[in-house]
């Protein structure tokens, strides 16, 4: 179970450096922002690779040159490799969760505003 948390944080940090290097190319940052996401990339993609090694097959380290658009399509990969099959259908339904429950929640959807007590 241990290595199941630890593999979920790293995905989680993975999340986090694909929103930064698509912050860093949105926003044309420093070249150093692009760096750090690499170098963080690059960390975590040698953890996971030493807890599940089938990851070096598949995915490779990243040159500390590589464009911030590379790094965030290739921290999204490594995140959807480890993503577990219920995780991405709920990533997929995400969007439209808010058409079903919105703010009044899914009673309101169902029942109008009479369920309300407006009418």
């Amino acid at each position: 179970m241990e290595k199941e948390q630890e593999i979920k944080k790293l995905t989680s940090v993975l999340r986090r450096i694909a929103r930064s290097a698509s912050y860093a190319a949105w926003y044309n940052a420093a070249p150093d922002a692009a760096a750090f996401c690499v170098r963080q990339y690059n960390g975590v993609l040698k953890r996971l690779t030493e807890l599940e090694p089938q990851v070096a097959h598949a995915f490779a380290p990243l040159a500390e040159t590589a464009s911030p658009q590379v790094t965030r399509l290739v921290a999204r990969g490594l995140c959807e490799y480890f993503a577990d099959q219920s995780d991405a259908q709920a990533a997929r339904e995400a969007p439209y969760r808010s058409l079903h429950t919105g703010c009044w929640g899914a009673k309101k959807m169902r029942h109008g505003w009479a369920a309300f007590g407006r009418w």
